[in-house]
């Protein structure tokens, strides 16, 4: 059994947002990614998935990019992304009962693969053209305590410990914020996260966990082998 990931694959099967406008590496960007998954990915694997997976506003709309993702090999467990609008969290178990059994969504909860532990929740950050409003605060306090929440319910006696986010948990200098705090004091081994295209970003170990950002385009749509 193998774990892979990828994010922000920003699906729009319905034709609404082509995505090739924002660069060449978009381009025929769904094809590319059923293709590199299908030939990679086995059935009894599990993909992680981080967060911005369709434009759609409304989950009956979103139902051609989530059918794209249910037809690919392997288990998928997905979190929610800053543009995933369609996935309502106070929706989280309704639209959970609509997916296949392979497709789990991850919502501030943890779950156990194959002696792996893994958590997750969207996260939350300010980006470097906004100044922080008591909004900010509120989701802030509302995602850590999600993450929180997740890493908690992981089993002692796990191998490792995997902890997604769609935001990174840093701010657009590269300093840590308190996402990572929880991190550290939950002994995770390893963070996928997503949502950066452009500007700086953390990869490698960094202070005793392994950071890997996997959006599509910087994966040039190919999903990476975690474990």
């Amino acid at each position: 059994m193998a774990i892979y990931a990828i994010s922000d694959m920003h699906l729009s099967l319905s034709g609404d947002k082509p995505m090739d406008m924002f660069g060449e590496v978009w381009r025929d960007h769904a094809s590319r990614i059923a293709t590199n998954w299908d030939s990679t990915v086995k059935d009894g694997d599990t993909v992680l998935l981080a967060g911005d997976h369709s434009w759609e506003l409304k989950f009956d709309q979103a139902r051609l990019d989530l059918d794209f993702i249910a037809a690919r090999p392997g288990r998928k467990i997905l979190i929610r992304g800053n543009h995933d609008y369609w996935w309502g969290r106070e929706a989280t178990t309704r639209i959970q009962k609509k997916l296949p059994e392979d497709m789990t969504l991850l919502h501030g909860r943890a779950l156990v693969v194959e002696g792996i532990g893994i958590a997750g929740t969207r996260g939350w950050r300010v980006e470097s053209q906004e100044e922080p409003t008591a909004g900010d605060d509120k989701v802030m306090m509302r995602e850590l305590a999600y993450l929180q929440r997740g890493l908690s319910e992981i089993p002692s006696d796990v191998s490792r410990k995997i902890a997604m986010l769609h935001y990174p948990p840093f701010d657009a200098n590269l300093e840590p914020n308190t996402f990572t705090d929880i991190l550290q004091a939950h002994n995770v081994d390893i963070l996928v996260y997503g949502h950066i295209h452009t500007g700086g970003f953390l990869q490698g170990n960094i202070g005793g966990i392994e950071y890997k950002l996997v959006c599509a385009d910087y994966l040039n749509m190919q999903p990476v082998r975690v474990i």
